[in-house]
């Protein structure tokens, strides 16, 4: 078990609550092409995804004392719930370092509630993503007629999520891989989601870039359960889409989408939003401080 770097306080503290650590090797063909064309070093990243010590080490070179590591059910990607395992495996090498996101998909699944039973009381996990361009469905499917198959899905997804004060992450804006559905990538059934299931913790990872971001931003004005992760927004646009983000910097967690394809290293990124013009409490608090309360990192 790693040693997480020694502080005493927020100052300088950096959580990145969106990293892809994947099994790449399960992606398909197409897939794991565009990742070694775009991903600069796809290699390297693979040898880290299989050995989390030295992914560790990695984080320890860029500073961070905290990563979640974000897996998703993904059907044109080729991963499977099969991933949640992974992702529990690889966070328990190294618990006070990582945080382990797993995956759930309402139609990938003959039995939604011993999915989640397994992901949650099995596991263990740390948080649940869906991805509606991937898995071809809406936030707020639930809603549907009480016979549509998902009733019992996504909505015992957010019931057992709220019990267990387990945040979900949800995929807002574009994906650039083959088969995605970018018209589901609109951030608003997010609404539902957050008026039905107050107590639920939702992060709206990328804030809906990039054609979405004003939706995002009168979700987070108006729902105190909905997060932002700022990942794979470069920083030096962050404030071109929010300029008023720091009206609501307890909502914001620092990501960076790492090793997305184009994505720079975390601790770059990390510089880069230190640069912007926002105070230095403001700044803690997106590094760090909002993950550390949302994960209830002491």
């Amino acid at each position: 078990m790693a040693d997480s770097p020694a502080n005493t306080d927020d100052t300088g503290r950096i959580i990145d609550a969106h990293v892809h650590m994947n099994p790449f090797w399960r992606l398909d063909d197409d897939a794991r092409a565009l990742l070694r064309e775009h991903g600069h070093g796809f290699d390297k990243k693979l040898e880290l995804a299989r050995n989390p010590e030295q992914f560790v080490k990695y984080l320890d070179e860029q500073g961070v004392e905290k990563a979640a590591i974000i897996n998703y059910v993904s059907p044109i990607l080729g991963y499977t719930h099969d991933v949640n395992d992974w992702a529990a495996d690889f966070r328990d090498t190294a618990p006070d370092r990582i945080l382990a996101f797993g995956g759930f998909d309402p139609n990938e699944t003959a039995d939604a509630e011993a999915e989640l039973d397994h992901a949650l009381d099995d596991l263990d996990l740390d948080g649940i993503k869906i991805h509606p361009p991937h898995q071809n469905v809406q936030a707020n499917d639930y809603l549907s007629d009480p016979g549509y198959r998902d009733s019992g899905g996504l909505r015992r997804l957010y019931e057992r999520c709220a019990e267990a004060d387990v945040p979900v992450m949800v995929h807002t804006g574009t994906s650039i891989f083959p088969g995605a559905r970018s018209r589901l990538s609109d951030p608003m059934p997010l609404d539902d989601v957050a008026v039905d299931f107050p107590d639920l913790d939702i992060i709206m990872a990328h804030g809906g870039r990039p054609m979405y971001t004003d939706e995002a931003w009168f979700l987070l004005r108006r729902h105190e359960n909905i997060y932002f992760d700022i990942s794979s927004i470069p920083p030096s646009n962050l404030l071109n889409h929010f300029p008023r983000l720091e009206e609501v910097v307890e909502q914001v967690l620092f990501g960076t989408d790492w090793p997305g394809p184009m994505v720079p290293g975390i601790k770059e990124n990390a510089e880069a939003v230190r640069s912007l013009p926002l105070s230095p409490e403001a700044l803690d608090r997106i590094l760090y401080g909002t993950s550390a309360e949302l994960f209830n990192i002491e």
